[in-house]
């Protein structure tokens, strides 16, 4: 490849930083605007690229490196949860007197009405606007976040992860660890449409310290403690689907 020309290239800067314009780099593409540091300007900059492969993602990409932590705060003015309505304390007092004052029956009821008023308020308020303080969107191909020497921590309120398909059925969310994947909760529920498989090579424990329930329109259990000719008990019946399955 033939190398680049720029022939009205611009630097502007001091020993602390520099901002070039129609830079062309060691890669022989033209850099449209690059902001590098001046001390470690190889190793810490920022650049728009304005040549390069578009079937690649270069042309038209902008690249942030730096030797150090990278930060993005953002959000500080966002209200996600609207200020307290003020009517909410007023109506709360309102009904613990009308109950007091009335007393007996008439005064539970009205002192209920009003609490009852005042849940619908708190909810209302406690409701959040779900306003993003930071938003990435790839319109094509993909998002990568990678540590290969570290963690990758997602801490929030609450955590959502979704996938949706082309057609309905291409979305997938896929879990793989090389040691153990841990779920810890008070609740946890696993639900599918279709099937749900549990698949061990060596042992399957299922522990209910308090109560288990099994529940099946139809149930199949098999056991095979001999391979062979032995096959499991079917008290006469056809050999279990289980036992065909993984035979």
């Amino acid at each position: 490849m033939a190398k680049k020309e720029n022939f009205h290239p611009y630097y502007i800067g001091t020993e602390h930083g520099r901002l070039s314009f129609g830079h062309i780099r060691d890669s022989n593409e033209i850099s449209a605007c690059m902001l590098q540091s001046g001390p470690d300007g190889g190793r810490h900059y920022i650049v728009m690229e304005e040549t390069g492969s578009a079937e690649e993602g270069t042309k038209g990409s902008t690249k942030s490196i730096c030797p150090g932590t990278f930060t993005v705060k953002a959000g500080k003015d966002i209200v996600n949860y609207p200020p307290k309505d003020p009517k909410v304390d007023a109506i709360s007092d309102i009904g613990k007197i009308a109950g007091g004052v009335l007393g007996g029956p008439g005064g539970a009821i009205i002192g209920e009405k009003i609490g009852g008023a005042v849940e619908e308020l708190i909810d209302k308020d406690e409701q959040p606007r779900n306003i993003p303080a930071i938003w990435y969107e790839a319109e094509n191909g993909d998002i990568i976040i990678k540590a290969p020497r570290g963690r990758i921590k997602l801490e929030a309120e609450s955590i959502e992860l979704t996938a949706k398909g082309f057609d309905g059925r291409t979305g997938n969310i896929l879990m793989d660890a090389d040691d153990k994947i841990a779920l810890n909760a008070q609740i946890v529920d696993v639900k599918s449409r279709v099937s749900t498989k549990i698949f061990s090579e060596s042992t399957v424990d299922f522990i209910g310290k308090g109560i288990m329930n099994i529940y099946g329109g139809l149930t199949d259990f098999a056991d095979r403690s001999t391979k062979g000719s032995k096959p499991s008990k079917t008290c006469g019946g056809a050999v279990s689907i289980n036992e065909e399955r993984n035979k």
